[in-house]
């Protein structure tokens, strides 16, 4: 197939060419004439599967290519040699890094969190790898100047060079037989290179598609390249940049973030001059886009080419341009609308299309716009293991291991929908999950009670299997729940395994829906790797193992589709995007930190550790992803996309685009026209996407609610803490007192300001009795003694009892001195003592429950009612808060019970918060009787039939909020908004 030459045998590919198709006219030109059996030995090795499949596929469509095809595989097969050592495997490989971490963590704890264990291993395996690709020496660590650096540099250098002196020996011992990734691919080129150099491959060998940006590849170029039937095929080479750019330097002069900068590492490392390099198929000839296109991304130090070229490139930046379309999106949705929109218009035209893009919730967003047409694109990340649906439950599973569940985490995962079983067992388990989320007090607490939810199951009518149901979950969770710190790992992952199959198999035992289809599959590929690396997990806590489960979940990819993807509608990484060629391709997400990436911290070493060690730098990522930028935008058709803001932020654009489009708003007129027309055709799929979202009919925002029922349908019995909520919020009454409607508590026992005011009524409520005439040290030692008991009894949370506590104790003082002296003439006589009047016309029932009534020495009663917060201010009290005044009356009507009728003679507010503020009330009777009589006169005003009840009246605040806005559309109106008469329940 190839002539001999002296030298290695190296070709090139230009940016924007369809690599797969030059790729494959090359060899069907270099073949011809041969014999069936010659052609058959052609061996092809690429870099990523994707690249093989659209090789193969593409030979097989073309007639050139009848008869026997030629082996194509990929690189790393070369590398198969018996009787060396293998890769470990790189979980095995992370967890005994780990386990060395783990204890310098335990000598050094300010280095770094526990929870940070796999994440530092993880790259300092990366790390390791650059040093034995590099050929770096343990040695020249101790060479290092660390008298200018942090102490975290200083402790983090001398366990690197404990741990890279001891590591061939630790992995040695632990994983027999394996070595490094990076010395064991290294040992088979070396060997490789020693049995091609006494028998070289007779069949033509060819290595294409890799720029050599790792060490080891460069070195199988290399070997490849210099066999007398060997080559190498470099991808994505700029014609157009000038010569004297391509020196043949050490190291070379492009830097490290230019596109070029790979290929002339690797030129650099094969000995050949790129500039210089014959291309595999067609001519060197470039044309109007290439030109562009390099020249925006010249280096930063001779971009004064830009005026020196301006001239010759205005001419022709119209026909450079021609097919670039530029969509900059206000938003990340719109921006993945747009996309999908485009990819659609594509498939109508009959043309294939690619979405390339680094950013996997932009391809996300592609994906669930494009379902709106039924289009499954042929992803090539596939789908990530912990957002499909196995994936989720055993995350949530994860979330309780060795506790008793959260109610609402357990809600949550019940309602899973691989959880119960199957068809009708399925659907009766969710009307049992429905059932225990909606009675009252059964999940009122921090964490799950088992017997009362037995007892809930036992007591439900017409579900006489309940209780099975109910006695099942709880031999479900038992196990999870019991699992610590003592269970090694191994029992940890079968327990999550078995939980998570009974789990799905449900109550009757059906078929477990988790582990079935590609999903599911892949969790079981997932849980056995790990169980099979349960040896090397020897010393991990609990949370540890649970992080790293979690961590391999997170990780972990679902290939293949769940149905069959449209064979035209592709989304691609950049790398996968060499050898994929479409009609149209969509460069999107371009935005800084997304393509490129922002470069990831390092924590082992800084840049001036890694400067003296002779290690690359982090811009090299960045000039390996610019190679794939360039290669990717002189495709024939280009759609560039990014979104003007991101998470509500405003976001920077690639500096790629930067650059591209300054330069082409600086080619005078032509090149302003050239940018305009660029925009244009990319609004074109932004208005498209717009119109797409816009509703067929207008939305017209609902009026402010005012609804009017009949007057025999409205409340006819409020407690005293409804009045105020009837004069500022008339719609939250109609709602729960006419409709009937209650906002349903939430899963689980909140520690929030509720459950904090029935703790300090609780506490006041023993410790008023119990005071009976103590004073002093004894008074204020009953406090705390009460206060200690009633926390340690109502309130299940640690840190949030000991700051309640803190609190509490912060204003005890006042607090006990002033009831000491409401005792000094009187004695609590009850304490949430219950209290009804009415109203004669119309009829109609106030009730109430008084939180504590003392009966004075004199005969009179005094009513207190105790505020976790602030009490209401004396305007409030005057206005909206009657609650006081109304139990005023009712006393003095003797309405509450075993309390006789009497003279009110003080009604106070007593804080218990911060301030300990006290706020009395006007006690006078016609101070009262006057609050009476407005209440009167409220209620007799919702006797017509033309008073309805307006939403927000009048709040407290703007931030006032209510159980019921969502119902009366807030949002749609504004409190300035005049409420609409709306006649209901006729």
């Amino acid at each position: 197939m190839f002539d001999p030459i002296d030298g290695l045998r190296v070709f090139t590919v230009r940016a924007g060419a369809d690599f797969a198709a030059t790729l494959k006219d090359g060899l069907a030109t270099r073949m011809q004439g041969m014999d069936p059996f010659a052609r058959a030995g052609v061996t092809i090795r690429l870099n990523t599967r994707r690249a093989q499949r659209v090789l193969e596929e593409r030979m097989a469509r073309d007639a050139r290519f009848a008869g026997p095809m030629p082996q194509i595989g990929g690189a790393e097969s070369l590398l198969s040699l018996p009787d060396l050592p293998h890769a470990v495997d790189p979980l095995r490989r992370k967890l005994h890094v780990a386990r060395l971490i783990g204890g310098l963590i335990a000598q050094e704890p300010g280095l770094a969190p526990r929870g940070a264990l796999f994440d530092l291993a993880e790259r300092l395996l990366d790390l390791l790898d650059t040093l034995q690709a590099q050929g770096v020496s343990p040695d020249r660590l101790d060479l290092l100047n660390l008298d200018d650096v942090s102490a975290h540099w200083q402790i983090s250098a001398r366990f690197m060079r404990l741990m890279w002196t001891l590591w061939p020996q630790i992995l040695h011992e632990a994983e027999p037989g394996h070595a490094d990734p990076e010395v064991a691919r290294m040992a088979q080129i070396a060997a490789l290179e020693e049995a091609w150099a006494v028998e070289p491959p007779a069949h033509p060998l060819i290595l294409a598609g890799s720029t050599g940006s790792r060490p080891w590849m460069r070195r199988l170029m290399c070997a490849v390249a210099r066999l007398p039937q060997g080559a190498v095929i470099l991808p994505g080479y700029d014609a157009d940049l000038p010569e004297d750019l391509w020196q043949k330097t050490d190291p070379p002069a492009l830097p490290a973030d230019h596109p070029q900068s790979g290929l002339a590492l690797a030129g650099h490392a094969l000995g050949v001059d790129v500039a210089t390099l014959p291309q595999w198929f067609g001519g060197r000839d470039s044309d109007a886009r290439s030109r562009l296109i390099s020249l925006a991304l010249r280096p930063a130090p001779v971009t004064d080419s830009w005026l020196a070229e301006a001239p010759e490139r205005s001419v022709e930046v119209q026909q450079a341009t021609t097919g670039i379309s530029l969509i900059e999106a206000p938003a990340e949705r719109e921006e993945a609308t747009a996309i999908a929109c485009a990819m659609r218009d594509a498939v109508e035209q009959g043309k294939s299309v690619a979405l390339i893009t680094p950013d996997r919730d932009l391809s996300r967003r592609v994906s669930a716009a494009l379902d709106r047409w039924r289009l499954i694109p042929d992803d090539s990340a596939g789908r990530p293991l912990h957002l499909t649906p196995p994936g989720v439950m055993l995350r949530m599973l994860l979330n309780m291991v060795g506790t008793v569940p959260q109610p609402a985490a357990l809600i949550a995962l019940l309602k899973h929908p691989l959880v119960g079983g199957a068809s009708e067992a399925r659907r009766l388990h969710l009307r049992r999950v429905i059932g225990l989320q909606t009675g009252r007090d059964v999940l009122a607490t921090p964490e799950a009670d088992w017997q009362r939810i037995i007892g809930w199951a036992e007591d439900r009518k017409n579900d006489d299997d309940a209780t099975t149901w109910a006695c099942w979950l709880q031999d479900c969770f038992a196990p999870l729940s019991a699992l610590s710190d003592t269970d090694t790992p191994e029992d940890i992952l079968t327990t999550l395994r078995m939980v998570a199959d009974r789990l799905s198999r449900g109550v009757a035992d059906d078929v477990p829906e988790v582990w079935r289809e590609e999903a599911g599959l892949a969790a079981v590929t997932l849980l056995d790797r790990l169980q099979g690396a349960v040896d090397a997990m020897a010393g991990l806590a609990m949370a540890d193992t649970v992080r790293l489960v979690e961590d391999e979940l997170i990780a972990a990819q679902v290939r293949r589709a769940a149905f069959l993807p449209h064979p035209d509608v592709l989304i691609l990484g950049a790398l996968e995007a060499r050898m994929t060629r479409a009609d149209i391709t969509i460069l999107g997400g371009l935005n800084e930190g997304v393509w490129p990436e922002r470069p990831a911290p390092d924590p082992w070493l800084s840049r001036k550790m890694r400067s003296e060690l002779g290690l690359p730098m982090p811009e090299r990522d960045t000039g390996l992803a610019a190679h794939d930028f360039q290669n990717a935008i002189n495709a024939p058709e280009v759609i560039i996309t990014r979104a003007a803001r991101a998470g509500g932020a405003p976001t920077v654009a690639s500096r790629w685009v930067i650059r591209l489009t300054n330069l082409i708003a600086g080619l005078g007129d032509d090149g302003k026209a050239a940018l305009k027309s660029m925009s244009h055709r990319g609004d074109r799929f932004l208005d498209i996407a717009r119109a797409l979202e816009k509703p067929e009919a207008e939305m017209r925002p609902a009026p402010r609610p005012m609804p009017a029922p009949p007057v025999a349908a409205r409340p006819h019995e409020l407690p005293v803490t409804g009045v105020e909520v009837l004069i500022r919020d008339p719609y939250a009454t109609y709602a729960r007192y006419v409709l009937g409607l209650r906002a349903l508590d939430l899963p689980g026992r909140e520690a929030d300001d509720r459950e904090r005011g029935n703790v300090l009524h609780k506490v006041m409520e023993r410790f008023a009795p119990d005071l009976n005439g103590a004073e002093g040290a004894a008074a204020h030692a009953l406090f705390a003694r009460t206060a200690t008991e009633v926390l340690d009894k109502l309130v299940p949370w640690p840190a949030t009892r000991a700051l309640w506590h803190a609190r509490l104790m912060r204003v005890a003082p006042v607090l006990v001195e002033r009831e000491i002296a409401r005792q000094v003439d009187a004695r609590p006589a009850k304490t949430e003592v219950k209290g009804r009047r009415q109203l004669p016309a119309p009829p109609f029932t106030l009730t109430a429950k008084a939180d504590r009534i003392d009966l004075a020495q004199d005969g009179t009663l005094r009513i207190y009612d105790y505020k976790s917060g602030s009490p209401p201010s004396p305007k409030q009290i005057r206005t909206y808060a009657l609650q006081l005044p109304l139990q005023a009356e009712i006393a003095r009507a003797g309405g509450f019970e075993e309390i006789d009728a009497a003279d009110v003679s003080r009604l106070e507010y007593i804080g218990m918060g911060a301030g300990a503020k006290v706020q009395p009330v006007d006690e006078d009777q016609d101070a009262t009787r006057d609050a009476w009589d407005r209440f009167a006169e409220l209620i007799a005003a919702y006797e017509n039939t033309q008073r309805g009840y307006p939403a927000r009246q009048q709040p407290a605040l703007l931030s006032y909020a209510s159980d019921y806005d969502h119902l009366s559309r807030l949002g749609e109106w504004d409190d300035g908004d005049d409420a609409a008469l709306q006649e209901v329940g006729q």
